[in-house]
């Protein structure tokens, strides 16, 4: 299930479908971010706390999250994916193995190279938009 919310009303909506979330992969593209009346853009977390660790503590016991599809504005996603010669890299980040396998094809579909970039708590990685092919993107994470 993709939660594709502002991440600022993403636990209200979490505690109403909670039940269902049970068993399920969850893929989480929201960052902790809030955009005022003027178009300023602030995080609405503390600094360094990572929103998938978060986000996680939303969801009920036995939800499997995966942040992933944030890094890039809807323009860029669409610019960007199928890119040839070489796909531009679309990352994710999860604690859970099952559900970095289940992300994975949903990335590829969407036409981008699936690097994981780390943990939950790695979450913070994916909050610019950042085009880069694969090698560049595991030379970022540290070859991860």
């Amino acid at each position: 299930m993709v939660l594709a919310l502002r991440f600022t009303v993403l636990k209200g909506v979490i505690d109403e479908i909670a039940g269902p979330l049970t068993g399920k992969v969850v893929v989480v593209p929201s960052n902790p971010v809030s955009t005022d009346a003027h178009g300023n853009v602030s995080r609405v977390l503390p600094e360094g706390q990572s929103s998938g660790k978060v986000v996680a503590g939303w969801l009920p016991a036995g939800a499997r999250l995966a942040m992933a599809f944030g890094t890039l504005s809807a323009d860029l996603l669409e610019s960007a994916s199928h890119r040839l010669p070489e796909p531009a890299v679309l990352f994710y980040v999860t604690d859970d193995d099952r559900a970095g396998v289940e992300v994975e094809p949903l990335i590829r579909t969407a036409g981008f190279e699936p690097v994981k970039a780390g943990g939950l708590e790695q979450s913070g990685r994916l909050e610019v938009g950042l085009v880069v092919g694969p090698a560049e993107a595991r030379a970022l994470i540290g070859g991860a």
